[in-house]
């Protein structure tokens, strides 16, 4: 472009200049500060969603404490942000910080507010047009919901309702361990009686082939999508039928599992036809993709921390194989269920942040940000992640408070825990800065969802071999389409520091840059295509 202008030396005007631009061959693509995208992602279950601890979001009545008032008062934000649904972590009430031991289904945690104030938050929402989906711990309640309270006593009825055994029991081992600790837990009062608690023993384990726990969970979902969310997150989705606390000899756990979901999924449509579900199966892929046919949609361990942040950290592309892992497991997903959902993420509540993973690269977390957003399905961006916030490894430094920098963040972690944020920039000054990774979210997202090939499309991995590039400058690019019925898009990724310059295949030649890191003018003419050190590209054409 500057040897195009270089030929005029007369001061133009303002209008001539835009005029002279929009007519160029080679202006293909623009993103000036005012521009907007139309969305096409509507509904449960399509677009971009926001997952958020509400603890740590927004406090409305400086109590320290984050509540449902201050997530009301915060959507102009989301919406902002591109924001099309709503993941929050548990709301119900509990004696944890964390909320994933729940003391009554039916109710909200005080400390957030009131039903009233959830469902005014539902009201706003649906104002908006984003969707709501809350998170539902059915692998196990706390030891005090009233439910375990009384199954306590063998001979009440509730006492089927979680796994208890005997000591006697020669098909159980007592002694057995599960994720650090003892899995089986003595009852103080009634001796010689142990219950099951997976991850904590404050957190009993239900019995998932009682009929009365399955009707119960039935009249859960019901209660909260007769108010009017829009689905669930199913924790532990993948851990109800551990083989670790079942019975010697059984072998069919995943099966029985999967037909556990597939029943409360089905159900849920029955209920509300758009809901959207969506479970936590950390597990492999092979295990991921049988769960497709009972949850319909599990969100995609490995692709963030193990291929995005590892290969951006190591500036390679290894042959592609973030694509063609990707490709490979989408496949598998279809083999189980052709109408599943992948739902994409960098990192979650559970893992250390990506902000310090890619030790606070501005250029890197963006470019993570554009390798994950730009995948098939939904993508699931963590509260904080699109300011760069950081973590250590304990649980506690992935859930401290947003840092808003201009009222109503919340005080409720410690210092030390909040330690890694020090220097991460606020939401209020980067608001400020055209280049901040927040406005780069904003543009990233809301691109996203107004293409056809984004919203609905297929991916596929896409091979630079026929291109003239060396073996060096492969190793540096990740690139992959994205195809629906009127358009097809591919997407290019600079994982290296060094500017990559070549020329695509004939089908591509005429297609138009419609998006790019830095939102600059990108020339491409013939297929030419110049790849910026650190940066996605993203070509578009209709077919």
């Amino acid at each position: 472009m500057k040897e195009f202008f270089s030929i005029f030396k007369i001061n133009m005007s303002k209008t001539i200049l835009i005029l002279i631009i929009l007519l160029s061959p080679m202006s293909f693509f623009s993103c000036s500060k005012n521009e907007s995208y139309s969305r096409l992602a509507k509904g449960a279950g399509q677009g971009a969603y926001y997952s958020l601890f509400v603890r740590s979001f927004a406090d409305s009545d400086g109590d320290g404490v984050g509540d449902l008032k201050g997530i009301c008062s915060k959507l102009d934000y989301l919406e902002s942000l591109g924001i099309t649904g709503i993941w929050l972590l548990p709301i119900m009430p509990s004696h944890s910080y964390h909320g994933y031991d729940v003391d009554d289904y039916y109710s909200i945690n005080p400390e957030y507010g009131t039903m009233q104030d959830f469902e005014l938050l539902l009201a706003e929402c649906k104002k908006r047009s984003i969707s709501l989906i809350i998170d539902m711990p059915f692998n196990h309640s706390s030891v005090h919901n009233p439910w375990f309270v009384a199954s306590r006593n063998p001979e009440d009825a509730h006492h089927s309702w979680y796994r208890w055994i005997e000591a006697t029991d020669s098909r159980y081992n007592t002694n057995t361990s599960a994720m650090g600790h003892k899995l089986w837990n003595e009852d103080e009062t009634y001796k010689g009686n142990f219950y099951a608690g997976e991850f904590s023993r404050s957190m009993p384990d239900f019995n998932h082939d009682n009929k009365e726990v399955r009707e119960e969970f039935k009249k859960v979902m019901k209660f909260w999508l007769d108010k009017g969310v829009d689905g669930f997150r199913f924790d532990a989705a993948g851990h109800l039928y551990d083989l670790v606390k079942l019975s010697a000899g059984t072998s069919d756990g995943t099966s029985r599992a999967v037909d556990f979901w597939k029943e409360m999924v089905l159900y849920c449509k029955s209920v509300n036809s758009g809901c959207y579900c969506v479970g936590e199966v950390w597990d492999s892929s092979g295990i991921r993709a049988q769960y497709m046919k009972g949850i319909f949609s599990c969100f995609h361990f490995d692709m963030g921390d193990k291929y995005i942040i590892s290969q951006i950290n190591n500036e390679n592309s290894v042959n592609n194989s973030f694509a063609l892992m990707m490709e490979n497991e989408l496949k598998r997903y279809e083999e189980f269920n052709k109408e599943f959902t992948d739902a994409p993420f960098l990192t979650n509540h559970d893992q250390a942040r990506a902000g310090g993973l890619l030790k606070g690269n501005l250029e890197k977390m963006k470019l993570a940000a554009s390798m994950y957003i730009l995948c098939q399905g939904v993508p699931f961006v963590y509260y904080g992640e699109e300011l760069g916030m950081k973590s250590g490894a304990l649980d506690q430094t992935k859930r401290t408070p947003f840092l808003w920098g201009d009222g109503m963040q919340t005080s409720w972690a410690s210092e030390k825990d909040c330690i890694y944020n020090k220097e991460t920039i606020s939401k209020a000054e980067q608001e400020k800065d055209k280049n901040s990774l927040l406005n780069f979210y904003k543009r990233l997202i809301k691109f996203r969802n107004s293409r056809e090939s984004f919203v609905g499309g297929k991916f596929a991995a896409y091979s630079l071999a026929g291109t003239k590039l060396n073996k060096d400058e492969l190793s540096l690019i990740s690139s992959w389409t994205m195809e629906s019925d009127g358009e097809s898009s591919l997407v290019l990724n600079n994982l290296g520091s060094k500017q990559i310059e070549f020329t695509l295949e004939q089908s591509w030649a005429n297609a138009k840059a419609e998006f790019s890191t830095d939102g600059k003018n990108v020339p491409v003419k013939n297929g030419l295509v110049l790849l910026k050190p650190y940066s996605t590209l993203v070509l578009v054409q209709k077919k």
